[in-house]
């Protein structure tokens, strides 16, 4: 274990993080001990505390008693939670900073552990989760609960035996109200939420809670409680930002022309650059429905309570909106400037080539349902005076389909066709040409995109400057589906004995042992499909499916000024349901052949669209056909569309992940007073844990390389055939946990405690799913990569060691300092090497692809001169090594191990036993690497007489799991933590009978947060201020407001450098103005 030295506290941002604390240490020394003084002459008065007063109180107690290190939140009353969101709740507490989707905190970082490390449990039990994008962690998601139905917020910073394992940075459970404890009553509470990014929704959203309890006696000897909470939450607003951009590191890829004009300033030792993929803003409008219900039965008689409990809730995300801009990576780069750190920070894009760029107009949507259900039953039986035995048992599941947000979202893009009309044919209008692309990165965060734009009809020059809705037409779309649930069946069974006769040892005070079993039964589909119509060519922005469109069914916005840019930012929008329609009708029907003399209509629903999705019964209202058209725009429509909506294709893949996990545990309790009257407790505990894992999926995996000409079923020039097949992989551990915590107090109010443990996290279930993942696209040049989890994965593995000291000089009042190592193993990391798979063979590597030498790259071209050149511009040295491979004929002339293409009839050529085994690029995750984090939190509370009162907290992290920017060809090939960064809080309260108001203001320090396919991505530094405030206009009622983020921060992620911008997003504050009204 290494020893924190003073080089912890380089480079912090001592101003920003510590100035709540410098302000307040001095202000709390003094008042403690004026106070101290005050009260050894004041005569004793019984003050009865309420409201938010009450409630940190109450979470004091809770901190002081317990053995470990471990804070909480209480609500002062049934139905008076301190938030009306737990995860913005546990925000004010040290060590704990919130994760906010969309301005809405979902889930949390503790001690620099992002959410994937920390378990959230509900009283007490593990929950089935189904994150709604690809891999997430295991913790039951906060806004499962209303927070009117919850009683306390328990965060466990050191380990607990009888706790389930898979929190390394804290444990959190989440106690519901138990109804026979209660006092009978409810309540409700009516918000109207207003996003101030809100655009197409409405301006206010309703936010309902409702709780009500009731509870009695039957009887001398049995009591009866019941109580029922649930809420519903709808909000809308918008998302204004960047998309994801990717840096492109120059020594993987460099696509910039040998040419172009460099101005660097480089001071990389290995001259690596790195160039951004694409650039474009986008505009996107969510709606959420977020609902639930708790109900809880309790009957107590005799020596036994009875405890059955039913949770049920549901969210509902729609998202819709438009991403517009453009794809880079270097292509036709005229001038680039590269900064110090090998930034490409500004760029010219115009080159040589003649049609342009493509003006990028995605439609982006995502739907999807999430649902939740659990029944559980908890008995406690008391033996005797000094034996209880709990049992507890339940049954929960989790449920999702839908497509998902974030890089999964499902697009369509329509772009501009940059057509002059030539001889009216195949369509006899033209549409603008997209130039002179520029961007800055060094100007404002957002890169500051322009462009230029050029129309020419037949050889003239029509004066356009921008696009216009005639110039926009369909290209292509990606479209995603997902169906997943997770069945959870725990029981267990905890036994507690009071050593109330001292028996062994005077000092022994009790023993916690138990057993628990565990069954999780993940379930998982998914489905992809990519459909294109009209002409599809990389880089290529020529299509004629713009002459299709109809012009008023676009909407051109325009936004000077968006994000800070310099110039006149604007798109094309149109409905959800316009989009879906004309998509699949704007075009032609597609007879996947670019070599046929009519190579703009390759690509529609009957070439290689999934058959479901091709329809034959377009018809106007007067039964004439008003679909696709066959060859040119002169031709009458067909009855045959394409329908995208829902257009998933076949299912990819079904997993099934099977997890079995035993546990027994035990916590000696121990408590005594030394001589000197200083009260010792310890707690001594050891959890052992045994998994078994099996993990099942049906998938699609390569079978064949194959090889045709230009663009064909399989893909353009090279493809992979895939097939069916069935994979099975299993995976087993057991751990040995052992704990000690031990509380101090060496005087009177004077706290110092000590924990030491060993803790483990499990990873995603996603993780070990067996599935293939191969990839879209497949190129000669590169090396396809194949992805699968890993069944055999072990969990996370942490030592973790606190020393806290914690001084309670008055009621309600407290300063705290703890410092925290976690020695972390086992950390999951990119498991990658190159290597055959499938027994799949490389055909652009065996005998009939001799001819397929550089020397030949323009041979094709060449050929069809007498034919006028048509093969000019897109064919290489394949091209003509398979058209020798024809004998000149197109077609598989006889030859074995060739088949005719079912679109277009060209020969496809087989990979075969003479062609050597294809190298993959493989990937899954593995156990890899190894660190320590370090970190010191301290803590003040103090509640004046005054009826103020203030709350500030600091946490400062340090360690080797850090991530260095660096290394341009394996950066991923690092330990480094996500979420690992420094938090402070500062939060000022006022309170009486009549108002209670409260500001926070929060910061977050810069903190890594994972990693794209070539860069580590770090979130910038942010700090935000929040403010509520509640008026009680009598005993029943009261009104409130409400505001989050009031000073509009922005979310930044960059990629090794800030200058790297990977995301900029614009959320806005959140207000909600509301009542309560209590019986």
């Amino acid at each position: 274990m290494r020893i924190i030295s003073l080089k912890f506290f380089k480079g912090k941002s001592v101003n920003k993080y510590l100035l709540s604390l410098m302000v307040l240490l001095p202000l709390s020394t003094f008042t403690f001990a004026q106070d101290a003084e005050e009260a050894e002459n004041a005569e004793v008065e019984e003050v009865v505390t309420t409201g938010i007063r009450s409630s940190l109180i109450d979470a004091i107690s809770i901190k002081r008693e317990n053995v470990g290190v471990v804070d909480a939140i209480t609500a002062e009353d049934i139905g008076k939670f301190a938030d009306r969101n737990i995860a913005e709740a546990l925000s004010r507490l040290v060590g704990v900073t919130t994760n906010r989707d969309n301005g809405e905190s979902t889930s949390v970082t503790i001690r620099g552990l992002g959410p994937e490390f920390n378990l959230v449990t509900l009283n007490g039990r593990s929950m089935p989760t189904v994150p709604p994008l690809w891999v997430g962690g295991r913790s039951f998601d906060f806004g499962d609960v209303s927070s009117s139905g919850v009683a306390a917020v328990e965060v466990y910073k050191s380990a607990n035996a009888i706790l389930p394992t898979g929190g390394l940075g804290a444990t959190i459970n989440m106690v519901t109200t138990k109804p026979i404890d209660g006092k009978n009553g409810g309540g409700i509470s009516v918000r109207a939420m207003h996003h101030s990014s809100v655009e197409t929704g409405d301006d206010y959203t309703p936010e309902v809670d409702l709780v009500f309890l009731r509870n009695g006696e039957v009887g001398d000897d049995a009591k009866w409680g019941f109580s029922i909470s649930g809420s519903h939450h709808v909000m809308h607003n918008r998302e204004s930002g960047t998309n994801e951009i990717t840096w492109l590191p120059s020594p993987i890829i460099n696509n910039v022309p040998g040419n172009a004009v460099v101005t660097s300033s480089n001071a990389r030792a290995d001259g690596a650059f790195f160039y951004p993929s694409g650039l474009l803003y986008k505009n996107m409008d969510n709606e959420r429905t977020r609902e639930n219900l708790q109900t809880t039965l309790q009957w107590e008689q005799g020596i036994v309570t009875a405890t059955l409990d039913y949770t049920i809730s549901s969210v509902n995300a729609n998202q819709y909106g438009v991403e517009a801009g453009t794809w880079l990576s270097g292509w036709d780069t005229t001038a680039m400037t590269v900064n110090q750190n090998g930034a490409v920070t500004s760029a010219f894009v115009n080159g040589t080539y003649f049609n342009g760029g493509i003006f990028n107009n995605n439609f982006k949507w995502a739907n999807d349902d999430t649902n939740n259900k659990s029944i559980g039953l908890n008995l406690e039986f008391r033996l005797t005076d000094n034996f209880t035995l709990t049992a507890d048992y339940h049954d929960s599941s989790a449920g999702y389909k839908g497509n998902p947000g974030g890089s999964a979202t499902s697009s369509a893009t329509f772009g501009n066709g940059c057509w002059a009309a030539w001889g009216w044919w195949p369509v006899n209008e033209a549409s603008a040409c997209f130039r002179n692309r520029t961007f800055d990165f060094a100007q404002s965060v957002n890169g500051n995109l322009q462009w230029e734009v050029d129309k020419n009809f037949q050889g003239a020059d029509t004066g356009a400057t921008e696009f216009d809705a005639s110039d926009m037409g369909p290209r292509e779309a990606y479209v995603n589906y997902q169906e997943r649930k997770s069945d959870l069946d725990q029981f267990q069974l905890i036994g507690t004995w009071d050593n109330n006769e001292g028996m062994f040892m005077e000092s022994l005070t009790s023993i916690d042992f138990g057993y628990s079993t565990q069954e999780t039964v993940f379930n998982s589909q998914k489905w992809f499909n990519y459909v294109r119509t009209g002409h599809i060519a990389d880089g290529d922005p020529v299509n004629m499916t713009y002459a299709m469109m109809p012009d008023d069914v676009f909407t051109k916005v325009s936004i000077p000024g968006f994000l800070g840019s310099a110039g006149n930012f604007y798109y094309f929008d149109m409905s959800q349901e316009d989009l879906f329609y004309w998509f699949g009708r704007a075009g032609f029907m597609g007879d996947l052949n670019t070599g046929d003399g009519t190579w703009w209509n390759a690509y529609g629903p009957a070439s290689d669209w999934p058959s479901s999705c091709y329809r034959n019964d377009a018809f106007d209202a007067d039964g004439n056909p008003n679909g696709l058209r066959a060859v040119d725009m002169y031709e009458a429509p067909t009855s045959n569309w394409g329908q995208l909506e829902g257009c998933y294709g076949d299912r990819d893949s079904i997993s099934i992940i099977k997890e079995d996990l035993e546990a027994f545990f035990v916590n000696f309790n121990f408590e005594t007073v030394t001589d000197a009257g200083q009260e010792l407790r310890a707690q001594l505990g050891i959890r052992y844990e045994e998994e078994e894992r099996t993990s099942s999926a049906d998938t699609t995996v390569p079978t064949n390389t194959v090889w045709s000409l230009g663009a064909f079923s399989y893909g353009d020039k090279v493809g992979l055939m895939t097939g069916p097949a069935t994979y099975t992989g299993t995976g087993s551990n057991d751990y040995v946990l052992p704990s000690l915590n031990v509380t101090f107090e060496h005087a009177e109010n004077r706290v110092i405690k000590f924990a030491a443990s060993k803790t483990i996290a499990r990873p995603a279930l996603e993780q070990m799913d067996v599935s293939v993942s191969t990839p879209a696209s497949f190129s000669w040049m590169y090396p396809a990569t194949l992805g699968t989890g890993n069944p055999a994965l072990e969990p996370y593995e942490s030592t973790n060691f606190d020393l806290a000291y914690e001084y309670y000089y008055k009621e309600g009042s407290y300063v705290a300092v703890n410092v925290f190592v976690k020695e972390i193993e086992g950390y999951h990391g990119s498991g990658f090497e190159q290597g055959s798979f499938n027994g799949v063979t490389d055909i652009t590597r065996g005998p009939r692809a001799a001819l397929a030498t550089e020397d030949n790259a323009d041979a094709l071209c060449q050929w069809t001169a007498p034919q006028g050149y048509w093969a000019c511009g897109w064919s290489n040295q394949f091209d003509w090594a398979w058209l020798n491979n024809t004998g000149f004929t197109f077609t598989c002339n006889g030859a074995a191990d060739c088949f005719a293409d079912p679109g277009n009839g060209n020969a496809v050529f087989q990979s075969n036993g003479d062609d050597p085994l294809y190298v993959f690029n493989l990937a899954k995750p593995i156990n890899q690497y190894d660190g320590t984090l370090e970190g010191v939190e301290l803590a003040v509370q103090h509640l004046f007489d005054n009826d103020w009162g203030v709350m500030a907290n600091v946490t400062m992290i340090d360690g080797d799991t850090d991530v260095d920017p660096y290394p341009a060809a394996d950066a991923s090939e690092q330990f480094a933590l996500p979420g690992f960064g420094d938090a402070a809080n500062l939060a000022v309260f006022y309170e009486n009978e009549k108002v209670s108001a409260r500001v926070a203001y929060n910061v977050t320090g810069e903190y890594f947060t994972g990693y794209d396919q070539y860069n580590p991505l770090f979130v910038t530094e942010r700090s935000t201020v929040d403010f509520n405030a509640t008026y009680n206009v009598s005993d029943k009622a009261a009104v409130f407001i409400e505001g989050i983020n009031v000073t509009d921060e922005d979310v930044h992620l960059y990629s090794r450098y800030e200058e790297m911008t990977f995301l900029y997003q614009d959320h806005g504050p959140i207000y909600k103005l509301g009542f309560r009204v209590n019986f």
